[in-house]
């Protein structure tokens, strides 16, 4: 008899975004591939595990790794629910907007404030602070990024989008997302402590 399986509360996409040397805003899907989709536990960690770490694949100050068969290059991963796309003009992403902050931090730093985002999600660690006493049946996270934003020197981007610009939310999310980004971190690494800063999203 196999085990028990552990649903999530919503099913999520993994995606990762390739790098290339000419950006076209009307070629991003062609540079963006879905990785896996999972709503269990399980599942999650199925794939997680096995799935190159941001520090194993973003630009370290001496070059840009190559992955896979075909040598290519990985420049993001976005984590959003399942039916919402990872752009600016989904509908449920265009109507709210992105808390992001945008530094340089260590290699196993960056790997561990991704890992925390990402779990806060799929446990709805933060959905849940929002909705505490779920009053509102709130549904207001859409997902996260991790983005190598480097030029000639190690730079990163760690967004977490959400689907209200209501200042009562976005203050909670902010909170939150500081509380869970920042679990587990030593305490040397204060100095690279994630500023997070506020965007409104447009079509």
């Amino acid at each position: 008899m196999g085990e028990e399986s552990h649903t999530l509360e919503h099913e999520w996409v993994l995606w990762e975004h390739k790098a290339v040397a000419t950006k076209d805003p009307n070629m991003w899907k062609e540079n963006m591939k879905q990785l896996c989709a999972f709503n269990t536990v399980e599942d999650f960690w199925r794939y997680f595990n096995h799935i190159p770490t941001p520090s194993q694949v973003f630009f370290d100050g001496e070059c840009r790794k190559k992955v896979g068969t075909e040598g290519k290059t990985i420049e993001e991963y976005s984590l959003f629910k399942k039916g919402i796309e990872p752009e600016w003009g989904d509908p449920k992403n265009v109507i709210g907007g992105e808390w992001f902050c945008r530094q340089y931090f260590e290699g196993e730093q960056l790997d561990l404030y991704w890992q925390n985002l990402v779990l806060a999600l799929v446990g709805e660690t933060i959905e849940d602070a929002v909705d505490e006493k779920r009053k509102f049946d709130a549904n207001y996270i859409n997902g996260a990024r991790v983005v190598d934003k480097s030029r000639t020197y190690p730079m990163y981007k760690l967004e977490i989008w959400i689907s209200s610009r209501e200042a009562r939310v976005k203050e909670i999310v902010k909170k939150k997302l500081l509380e869970v980004v920042t679990d587990g971190q030593p305490a040397g690494a204060r100095k690279a402590h994630p500023k997070f800063e506020w965007k409104d999203h447009s079509a």
